[in-house]
């Protein structure tokens, strides 16, 4: 292993992912066209014109598709079209899918292909609903992963098409247009990423669409698109969008496919961290499990709420809940869902909300727990069940919740919840929501919403209701480095009275809090896991001291973060601070790199320090390994040292979210330092 790929996999084993655990792409489908035919049991080719159903396949195309158009050789599909007539048409060319040979439900859809060069010519790489769940064209939905017109070599676009069937739908469409070059003379890469956020699309690598909303007059969001979609590779001559071929048009014409190829997410790695409840996408949740009551002095209900989201862990939807009772104090009503759940190893409830302003009550959150192993809750109490509560107060100064503070993550521990036989009595007094199957007498089956109203109405939103385990941590010491030299050694002691905080990033709030210990320790037990930031509180240091050692470099002094797992733990977080009138200078060799801001979204500055003159060189890699630009290549002097880092790769392209690192070579070292791209 090279000196650079060396320093780089200590960075990433050391510094871990800066961005929250997320399902991975897992290879589930693909051809690469290795064969000397077309593997019939992925592809289907349609023949004909579509006709009597679908002549001109809708949009008064003039080919005649057959088989024979389509061509496997040294590693490359071949969609061929021909001026010759047959059928009836002056045209032919081919036209495949994989109806009931593969068919999915989201993923990772792509495509290395080069494309025809001609007026008339009209290539697409796309997918239909397999099974027409909401109806005819276009209420089923149309995913256009890839369209392109001949005419316009350097330009493509992807489109959904949705609404109602046909003349009652509509679509919405984005287009790309390569810097330079055309989709003619080299291959390209083509891909849509559809998960359950949304749907986004890519040329090579290059994201430039996104879309999240849609509909369909067939049912409620998310549909059309959750259910299973068939891929579909077609080369058209003339319709409604390219015009006729003319004089200008050369035949024959190619469509060259390297591959083509289909990931799905695999669940995360997660192991007993996280069973998610209910995410609320939805645009319709009484019909996806969700019920509501009417309560003594008022009612209300909940809906979907598309522009109102918490700052992650909202995807598209979240859920909308208003209650009123005419300014009478009391209970309103409530509303919940039914999902069984295992929450076996899980320690705690987590969701978001976010309460409107100039409001006062409670909310009851019952988890409604199988003890008679049948799985089910009935309405109506038997005394076979429990049900055990936590009230969490909302008002303008709440102690939990703040009426009008925003989008507040919340975390409650599974021992505060407490035995409620008001409603469901009986059972064996202890929530352990376990399944039968597992050596349990049952499990979770309801979490329920119940509010109480101290007068005024009830309007507030949440989403992302999850059970997690929380049984990670971090500890180190603030010491007194008194050499300098960002080592504790023996003789030296702890920094006591320090106060230290756990700043959770995804909720943009302190998790936790401690003051060190006369030896200088400090410590968080028992977190979620998750991405925070260590902060240490300057004003609670020494007079003067300046510091020395930080766990990401003293660049960032004070402040450090890390991503932790549910079982995760952090030993030996360390930050020095030393005395600068009394303690030995820094080794003035010292190598310092460091950008700021981290993360960042559109430029982030890049900074050095040079203990001597040097050939430096600063480039960027992606988590791979692979070089995505080369910022820097000359001699620098001794000193501090600022360069610019705008985002954007080699080929100026913006490189996607996610994690990359910055590295210093120099004739005897690499210095690596993780960054975090945001889009």
């Amino acid at each position: 292993m090279n000196r650079f790929l060396l320093a780089f996999a200590l960075a990433v084993v050391c510094l871990g992912s800066a961005l929250p655990a997320r399902a991975a792409w897992e290879l589930v489908w693909f051809d690469e066209f290795d064969g000397t035919s077309l593997d019939l049991s992925k592809w289907e080719p349609q023949i004909g014109t579509g006709c009597p159903n679908l002549c001109g396949w809708g949009n008064n195309e003039l080919q005649y598709y057959r088989a024979q158009n389509a061509t496997v050789s040294g590693g490359f599909l071949t969609i061929t079209a021909k001026q010759e007539f047959f059928g009836g048409q002056p045209y032919t060319s081919a036209r495949l899918r994989t109806k009931n040979l593969g068919d999915w439900t989201r993923g990772r859809f792509e495509m290395r292909a080069r494309l025809p060069i001609s007026q008339g010519m009209w290539a697409a790489f796309w997918m239909l609903p397999t099974d027409e769940t909401y109806g005819g064209w276009a209420a089923s939905g149309e995913i256009d992963i890839m369209e392109y017109l001949g005419h316009q070599p350097s330009r493509t676009f992807g489109t959904l098409h949705y609404g109602g069937p046909f003349p009652a739908n509509t679509f919405t469409s984005n287009a790309y247009v390569l810097p330079s070059g055309n989709f003619h003379d080299t291959f390209h890469d083509f891909a849509l990423e559809w998960d359950e956020c949304g749907m986004r699309w890519y040329v090579d690598g290059f994201l430039y669409a996104t879309q999240t909303q849609w509909y369909s007059t067939g049912g409620p969001y998310p549909a059309p698109f959750d259910q299973r979609f068939h891929l579909l590779l077609n080369l058209a001559v003339g319709g409604n969008l390219p015009g006729n071929p003319d004089g200008t048009t050369v035949f024959p014409q190619e469509y060259v496919i390297d591959y083509v190829r289909v990931y799905q997410q695999s669940a995360p790695d997660l192991g007993s961290c996280r069973q998610l409840f209910d995410g609320m996408e939805h645009g319709s949740p009484l019909s996806n499990g969700w019920f509501v009551f009417a309560g003594s002095v008022g009612g209300g209900g909940i809906g979907p709420n598309f522009s109102d989201l918490p700052p992650s862990d909202g995807c598209v939807v979240s859920l909308q809940s208003g209650w009123g009772s005419g300014g009478t104090p009391g209970w309103v009503g409530g509303f919940g869902r039914t999902n069984p759940l295992d929450l076996s190893g899980l320690t705690h409830f987590t969701c978001w909300v976010r309460p409107d302003a100039n409001q006062s009550y409670q909310i009851e959150i019952n988890l409604q727990d199988d003890d008679n192993g049948d799985n089910s809750i009935p309405s109506t109490p038997d005394g076979a069940d429990d049900e055990f509560h936590y009230v969490l107060d909302v008002s303008p100064v709440g102690s939990e919740l703040v009426a009008g503070g925003g989008w507040q993550k919340v975390s409650i521990p599974l021992s505060a919840f407490t035995d409620d036989n008001s409603f469901h009595f009986g059972g064996n007094g202890v929530l352990d929501c376990v399944p039968v199957g597992e050596g349990g007498n049952g499990q979770l089956v309801n979490v329920v919403w119940s509010l109480v109203t101290n007068g005024p109405d009830i309007t507030f939103r949440t989403d992302d209701w999850e059970f997690t385990r929380a049984a990670s941590g971090v500890n180190g010491r603030v010491w007194n480095d008194a050499n300098g030299d960002g080592q504790i050694d023996g003789s030296e002691t702890g920094l006591a009275g320090v106060r230290v905080e756990l700043w959770d990033t995804s909720a943009g709030a302190v998790a936790a809090a401690d003051t060190t210990a006369g030896d200088g320790s400090y410590a968080f037990a028992n977190l979620l896991g998750g991405d925070f930031d260590v902060i240490l509180d300057p004003a609670t240091l020494p007079a003067g001291y300046v510091p020395t050692a930080d766990p990401d470099g003293i660049a960032t002094p004070g402040r450090f973060a890390l991503a932790l797992t549910c079982d995760e733990s952090v030993i030996g977080a360390n930050l020095g601070y030393r005395d600068p009138t009394t303690a030995a200078p820094v080794n003035s060799s010292e190598i310092t790199l460091d950008n700021r801001p981290n993360p960042f979204g559109r430029r982030t500055s890049i900074r050095f320090s040079l203990a001597r003159t040097e050939n430096v060189e600063v480039a960027i890699y992606d988590v791979n390994g692979r070089l995505v630009r080369r910022l820097l290549q000359e001699e620098r002097a001794a000193g501090p040292h600022e360069i610019e880092w705008d985002g954007r790769d080699a080929a100026d392209r913006a490189v996607a979210a996610g994690t990359y690192f910055s590295v210093l070579r120099l004739p005897e070292s690499d210095t690596v330092h993780r960054l975090t791209v945001l889009r």
